[in-house]
């Protein structure tokens, strides 16, 4: 196993450690919250990181291109939903705005699966729009982490990359199925 997907398991491991501290966070216990925050920097570091080792040390693999975007998938799932049933956190984002983050990972997984199943292979591709959607996503989180007044204005940018990216996955993947012929 090579550098870059050892880091990016090691930022999946991380994810459980967060949602704890997540959690457990209340302003009696204030170290949580920044246990959490130290937590989502790191793993949002590593997220650069690994990319850079696969590409510098052309060490990118099927396995990697499946993981990493798993990784962050599982990291902004579980940051989203923790953070918004928390009871420490001070600023939530809309329930509307989770339900549309939410469901563009639910499709985009659900598809990802049939095209396995229909087509035997899994390419992620991530486009620049996807890219820009979980920097986005990510400084949500952190400004919910952080409790900036200004969260809600960051996340409506998330919930509109994010409409925008997961009709632009959907739109090209089933361009690219019509063109290509299942196995069987």
């Amino acid at each position: 196993m090579n550098l870059a997907t050892q880091i990016t398991i090691a930022r999946i491991l991380l994810i459980p450690f967060f949602v704890i501290a997540v959690v457990y966070y209340r302003p009696e216990a204030l170290y949580f919250k920044w246990i959490a925050v130290a937590l989502f920097f790191v793993a949002s570091v590593s997220d650069a990181i690994d990319g850079y080792v696969a590409r510098v040390r052309k060490e990118q693999t099927a396995l990697g291109s499946f993981l990493d975007p798993f990784a962050d998938k599982s990291l902004l799932i579980s940051a989203f939903i923790s953070i918004n049933f928390s009871g420490g956190f001070l600023y939530k984002i809309s329930r509307w705005i989770l339900i549309v983050i939410l469901s563009r990972e639910v499709i985009i997984i659900s598809g990802l699966v049939i095209l396995f199943f229909t087509h035997r292979e899994v390419k992620i591709n991530p486009t620049f729009l996807g890219k820009m959607t979980t920097v986005a996503q990510m400084a949500t989180v952190g400004a919910l982490l952080i409790e900036y007044w200004w969260v809600n204005w960051v996340a409506y940018l998330a919930a509109f990359l994010t409409i925008l990216s997961g009709l632009g996955y959907v739109f090209r993947e089933a361009r690219r199925v019509n063109h290509v012929t299942p196995t069987s």
